[in-house]
């Protein structure tokens, strides 16, 4: 198949070629926040999975500054869960890792519309999930 150029596709080429780089076309960052766990209101769970012998997984929301965030915490952790696991908040391809000794919860990301959000539980330094994802689209 033949390629037909456009007056526009010829301009972004050569945008393209002129900056060396490709227009940005994947969404901004989400902003993150180590506080909002800990000092959000109106905190909810959206949703849990209990995982025998490490404890109870949470994927947690809640208001702070005015903004909603979202978190991954783990509830009741077993011994076996501090010593070698972590827990995993991730969003747009970001994975935010936290390990499970002396705490309980992620950092956390801004809710935004669209975005899918999920956490889990994983072996540290595993990058691996155990067990399923919890999952959703805010």
């Amino acid at each position: 198949m033949r390629k037909i150029w456009t007056l526009a596709g010829i301009a972004a080429t050569a945008a393209i070629v002129a900056t060396g780089a490709a227009p940005a076309t994947a969404a901004a960052a989400l902003a993150t926040s180590s506080s909002a766990p800990t000092n959000a209101s109106n905190v909810k769970t959206k949703a849990h999975s209990n995982r025998s012998g490490l404890g109870t997984l949470q994927m947690r929301y809640g208001k702070y500054k005015n903004k909603t965030w979202i978190w991954a915490r783990i509830e009741n952790p077993t011994k076996l869960a501090n010593d070698k696991y972590e827990i995993t908040v991730a969003a747009q391809g970001t994975y935010l890792h936290k390990n499970i000794s002396g705490t309980s919860y992620t950092t956390a990301f801004e809710a935004k519309d669209g975005v899918r959000y999920k956490v889990c539980i994983a072996k540290i330094d595993a990058q691996l999930c155990t067990g399923p994802e919890l999952a959703w689209v805010y």
